[in-house]
Formats: structure tokens, C-alpha cells, sequence
């Protein structure tokens, strides 16, 4: 049977598993002494907002390219 190996990243604790779905259960089961919740659900709302700022600009600065490109074609006139 081919295994895939997974270690916790706070931890160290290698999970062996042969799928995904089996990897989320032992997941979902293990309790690593090294991990706060609270700081932990902190640092996943601050990447989740480094995340949102990071999309955001990517979108404007796409959106920005889009109409310049659209005002030198002279679709729209810039004032």
C-alpha cells in the first residue's frame, strides 16, 4: 500500500495516511499540546486579512490596467 507522510507543523507528529479524506480525519482527531487556540484563530484572521488586502490590490491594479488601456484605445475620454 503506497503511504503519504504528513507531520503537524507545530508539533512534529507524522501522520501516515493513503488519502486525503483520511488525512483530515486524523487531523480533525489530533490534539497538539503546542497550539493556543486563541492565538491560532488569530493568526488565521490576520492572514485572512493580509490575504483580502493582497486580492483587493491585485484587482484594482488589474481593473486600473483595463481602463488606461481602454482610454488609450479611445473607448473612454479621461478627464
Amino acid at each position: 500500500m503506497n503511504l503519504a507522510r504528513y507531520n503537524c507543523r507545530y508539533c512534529g507528529e507524522e501522520f501516515k495516511v493513503a488519502c486525503l479524506s483520511e488525512l483530515q480525519e486524523k487531523k480533525a482527531k489530533h490534539k497538539c499540546p503546542n497550539v493556543n487556540k486563541r492565538v491560532e484563530r488569530t493568526k488565521q484572521l490576520q492572514q485572512a486579512k493580509v490575504d483580502q488586502f493582497v486580492n483587493d490590490t491585485t484587482v484594482n491594479r488589474i481593473e486600473e490596467h483595463n481602463f488606461d488601456q481602454l482610454v488609450k484605445q479611445g473607448v473612454f475620454i479621461a478627464f
